[in-house]
């Protein structure tokens, strides 16, 4: 496995360990009624702080097992399965936003719509992560 491959793994599971316990809470909040806004925007601080520690700790760890693994240069099928997996996530991203600035306009609140946005940010980008791995595992370009 690839340190680039290890990066993915990495990325996606701090996004499904992080953001799925933001937006479970947010979900929460909302159920329960009117949520307190200012605390759970307040949360994005602490949800970007625990993703940047997960990945230099995470990139971290795997750099030191394998130095020199971790200076490679992504090569033209690493390249190749970026590029295929972003324009997939892009057009994910793409319906995403369109759904829930649509629905900011008919009855979302701002918090929602906010929160619908970087809901589809976070989708895309776990798809991306998830296409490139599926990608890397059966060693497609």
């Amino acid at each position: 496995m690839s340190f680039h491959e290890k990066s993915r793994w990495i990325a996606l599971g701090a996004n499904l360990l992080v953001w799925g316990w933001y937006f479970i809470t947010i979900l929460t909040a909302l159920d329960n009624g009117y949520p307190d806004e200012p605390y759970l925007f307040g949360l994005l601080a602490g949800v970007i702080v625990a993703m940047i520690v997960i990945h230099v700790v995470g990139h971290t760890v795997v750099a030191l097992l394998k130095p020199s693994e971790a200076r490679t240069e992504m090569d033209e099928r690493e390249r190749a399965i970026e590029n295929r997996a972003s324009a997939r996530a892009y057009e994910i991203l793409s319906f995403g936003l369109v759904i829930a600035l649509g629905a900011a306009l008919y009855e979302w609140n701002t918090f929602v719509a906010i929160n619908g946005v970087l809901f589809a940010f976070i989708l895309a980008e776990s798809v991306r992560y998830v296409l490139e791995i599926c990608a890397y595992r059966r060693g497609l370009a």
